[in-house]
């Protein structure tokens, strides 16, 4: 297992961006963050996470969405490091993701496509892909990011 907390002595080649979704209808980098240690990993597997207005279990259950926060983009792990969020493809990716299970807000979309878009200015031919897409046959089926991804790559071009 790669050491995520060292910097690499090159930059990274980033040629692809792996859209998630946190299979939860509240959190945040934070919370994912406890979740991927408790897993045994070294902290979360993610570079940026996009918040859905519901950053605990408390604010979800009341339905007190903190609305000023639905969209907003913290970040995870440092873009210089390699991810961990899936398998095979962490060297050359940037995993995003989205807080929530199969509904998400057009904040939450508008925060996607500025990341992608802010990526695309330094890595040409960056390419967009949905976890489900980069299973492996031996992998547990998903349906991560639960978002018809044809859709995303027609929004960001």
């Amino acid at each position: 297992m790669p050491d995520w907390t060292r910097t690499m002595a090159e930059p990274r080649r980033i040629d692809l961006v792996v859209v998630h979704c946190s299979d939860s209808p509240f959190g945040d980098a934070a919370l994912i963050d406890r979740w991927h240690r408790a897993r045994g990993w070294r902290g979360i597997g993610y570079h940026y996470v996009i918040l859905n207005g519901y950053p605990d279990r408390e604010s979800y259950a009341r339905r007190r969405p903190k609305f000023w926060l639905d969209g907003v983009v913290e970040n995870g792990r440092p873009l210089d490091r390699i991810g961990a969020h899936v398998r095979g493809h962490n060297r050359n990716s940037v995993g995003v993701c989205l807080i929530g299970r199969s509904q998400f807000t057009q904040q939450q979309f508008g925060s996607l496509v500025g990341i992608i878009d802010e990526l695309k200015k330094d890595h040409h031919g960056l390419e967009i892909a949905g976890h489900y897409e980069l299973l492996r046959p031996a992998d547990a089926p998903k349906t991560c990011p639960n978002i018809d991804m044809d859709w995303l790559r027609g929004l960001v071009g």
